[in-house]
């Protein structure tokens, strides 16, 4: 049975004046620049998708956008990484506060929508460049012109879910499987002036199955210890006997259900078991936030980062 939700339209979260097209930047007189210090998850972020979730890589890209009186103004962001860790973000243009008003600036990952209010979540995970562009995140700031630096830390706004799967002894050691994972709603929008998670009303459609990524474990000396799966799907809730993970082998469609009532959380990441027998697929929660996941708990939104 599927929770109905309550998301508003778009059309009434956004001001008119704001969906227009963004205007060119002008330098002011004094041409004070604003100083960013771009973080995310729960370190110096950016989910490094199979390694702690925290960290960027080089190529990320962010869009940052400065707000100021119904009028603002589109920036990109752009990561180098070196050897040492360190984060360089080099700007498309400089950025600068536009008089003495209040400011509202919101970076959002990844930088394909034009507005940050809305994302679709890609069904489409099955490469590690499709899960890492799944991995919405996004940070707001809101002040009045400083020289010091403003600190974005962008949260991961989704569920990320981690299937370790052992075949049946009648299948070969090296049969494929193509593994899907249910997604509840593929379409998520965020208020504008607060970056609040809104309700929509739920229709016939907006529901996915996700191709998961997939991926293993392996020892210090190269050994496969466990075959897995990862997809990114929406914060709702499931109810026992709901579907969840479906696996396809040549012509053959298993499907397994939610054992137990769940509500994925924003920025948490759930790991489950799953036995792929000859017929019957069979599930168990294990955790969720498992450190010893390829994504660590850099994943985790924590609290003292809001």
């Amino acid at each position: 049975m599927r929770r109905k939700l309550s998301y508003w339209a778009l059309a009434l979260l956004v001001p008119l004046g704001f969906v227009s097209c963004s205007q060119e930047e002008v330098a002011p007189q004094d041409e004070q620049e604003i100083n960013l210090n771009i973080t995310a998850g729960s370190v110096q972020t950016r989910v490094n998708t199979l390694g702690t979730g925290d960290q960027w890589e080089t190529g990320d890209r962010i869009r940052l956008l400065r707000w100021m009186n119904d009028q603002h103004v589109n920036y990109f962001y752009t990561a180098e990484v070196a050897n040492d860790g360190a984060v360089t973000w080099t700007p498309d243009k400089k950025l600068y506060w536009d008089g003495k008003d209040a400011h509202t600036l919101v970076a959002s990952y990844p930088n394909m929508n034009l507005l940050f209010q809305n994302f679709q979540i890609s069904s489409e995970q099955n490469t590690l460049s499709g899960l890492k562009e799944a991995d919405c995140m996004n940070a707001m700031w809101k002040g009045t012109p400083t020289t010091e630096p403003i600190n974005l830390t962008l949260k991961h706004r989704l569920s990320m879910v981690t299937v370790t799967y052992t075949l049946a002894e009648e299948f070969e050691p090296t049969v494929e499987i193509t593994p899907e994972v249910y997604c509840y709603t593929q379409y998520v929008f965020f208020n504008v002036h607060t970056l609040e998670r809104q309700d929509v009303a739920w229709e016939e459609g907006y529901d996915i199955w996700v191709k998961a990524y997939k991926h293993e474990e392996v020892d210090a000396d190269g050994n496969v210890v466990a075959k897995k799966f990862t997809a990114i799907v929406s914060p709702d809730a499931y109810a026992a006997g709901d579907e969840f993970i479906r696996v396809t082998i040549g012509d053959q469609v298993l499907t397994a259900k939610m054992q137990e009532d769940i509500t994925f959380a924003e920025g948490t990441h759930y790991t489950f078991d799953l036995k792929v027998g000859k017929d019957v697929l069979t599930i168990e929660q294990v955790s969720m936030n498992d450190s010893d996941s390829p994504f660590g708990d850099g994943w985790n939104n924590e609290e003292d980062l809001n």
